[in-house]
């Protein structure tokens, strides 16, 4: 299923609204005349898919311009609504684009199915027009947690309110859901907004991009990688299980999307030790997640993975590695959105270029702290402790601080003990 239907970005070169419903809807965010931001523009040329170097000319009459405050985030106003995604997979999908993401339609698809009461678009809505500005989801993993993600705004709509907005729903619903672990791994970008709500830094991750040709010529150890079969996901998925958080349902729908390019290591006595799971992507293929019980486990399935990917006919493939697996993990800074020495070395993948970086959180607050966030929240809105928003963000911040003894635990035995079996992690939000 394709989803964006008409003015793709990635095929269109002009973009005309005033002329199509569905185009107006979609691309709707290029009405808003922000305060905050550029402002309203007739025309204007826009590179839509982040880093395609392709600009394409946005042209919008007059006529539909949709002003918002300036003394107030739009958040702040009756013109703001947040509300299940419905219809609007198409915008999630456009985002990403955006972002520069490597999700496919089936990416979008899959993880708006696995709850779709736990996705989200913002709006704004106003007589004559309904535009959607923003999305994100809380994914289940298993039955007891979840993982937030895909917190997407357009640039045209940025400064006002609507990541953090979208954030706190996001946690909301996931603790209303009885969920108790809550993890996400934020960009640089992001990280700010996912503080703001009790989200606390784990450990880094690094997004990095590797040609599949190194290892055309490397072998494998073939009597114990095997290529995964149906039969063997409910293995899988305990030995997952006990090296992360139970995500059944989410392995399933990953090793369906792996086309026969998912890989496990068993050892001389039949046990599962590894596995690895590949998947297709809208710029390039994907390795991992991968979990090993040890390096030579996970080299012997990296190598077997590559090589499949390779001879489907991709060239390179994103594998996302926690900055451990690098032997020199560069200099952090955390205020800097591109850093200026990455890691190098990776230990399993000789040719391998670091791109970006995300840092794995969890919401995990106790009592003293919820109460400065909730305070430090009304500051910065300019709110009344009173108000609706504030009440509602304190209800959440109070509810989510039951959770902070298994949140600390899990965080701290992840960190430094089950990080020890990562190689490529996914969280089921990322493609």
């Amino acid at each position: 299923m394709k989803l964006i239907q008409k003015c793709d970005p990635r095929e269109a070169d002009v973009i005309e609204l005033g002329k199509d419903k569905y185009v107006d809807t979609l691309y709707g965010c290029f009405r808003v005349n922000n305060p905050k931001g550029d402002g309203f523009q007739a025309e204007r040329d826009v590179e839509i898919v982040f880093k395609s170097g392709k600009k394409i000319k946005i042209k919008v009459p007059e006529k539909m311009k949709v002003d918002i405050p300036d003394n107030a985030k739009v958040v702040n106003t009756s013109l703001f609504r947040l509300e299940p995604i419905g219809k609007n997979r198409d915008s999630m999908h456009l985002l990403t684009m955006r972002a520069g993401w490597n999700q496919t339609e089936k990416d979008i698809n899959r993880i708006i199915d696995f709850d779709e009461k736990g996705n989200f678009v913002a709006s704004l809505k106003g007589k004559g027009f309904d535009i959607p500005i923003g999305t994100a989801t809380v994914a289940p993993l298993g039955k007891n947690n979840t993982w937030i993600g895909m917190i997407l705004v357009h640039p045209e709509l940025r400064r006002q309110g609507v990541a953090n907005y979208m954030m706190q729903a996001g946690v909301k619903y996931a603790i209303e859901s009885g969920k108790v672990i809550n993890g996400l791994d934020a960009t640089p970008m992001g990280n700010t907004v996912y503080g703001a709500v009790g989200y606390v830094d784990s450990y880094r991750i690094w997004r990095s991009a590797y040609p599949l040709s190194q290892f055309q010529k490397d072998n494998y150890d073939q009597n114990h990688v095997k290529v995964m079969e149906k039969l063997d996901l409910p293995e899988v998925i305990r030995y997952d299980a006990s090296n992360f958080i139970e995500r059944a349902e989410i392995l399933r729908n990953l090793y369906r999307d792996g086309q026969g390019r998912c890989f496990l290591y068993r050892s001389d006595n039949g046990e599962v030790s590894g596995y690895c799971l590949t998947r297709p992507g809208r710029i390039r293929a994907f390795t991992g997640p991968c979990v090993a019980d040890s390096e030579e486990v996970a080299r012997h399935l990296i190598v077997a993975a590559s090589r499949a990917l390779l001879e489907s006919g991709s060239v390179e493939a994103f594998i996302d590695t926690p900055e451990s697996r690098f032997v020199d993990p560069g200099l952090y800074d955390k205020s800097v959105f591109d850093q200026m020495k990455k890691p190098s070395g990776h230990r399993i993948i000789r040719l391998i270029t670091p791109v970006r970086d995300f840092t794995r959180m969890y919401q995990c607050a106790d009592d003293r702290k919820a109460e400065a966030l909730i305070k430090d929240f009304a500051e910065k809105e300019k709110l009344d402790r009173s108000s609706k928003r504030v009440r509602e963000f304190a209800d959440t911040m109070h509810k989510s601080v039951m959770n902070y003894t298994e949140t600390a635990a899990f965080m701290e035995y992840e960190k430094n003990v089950l990080q020890n079996k990562f190689w490529g992690i996914t969280g089921p939000e990322k493609g």
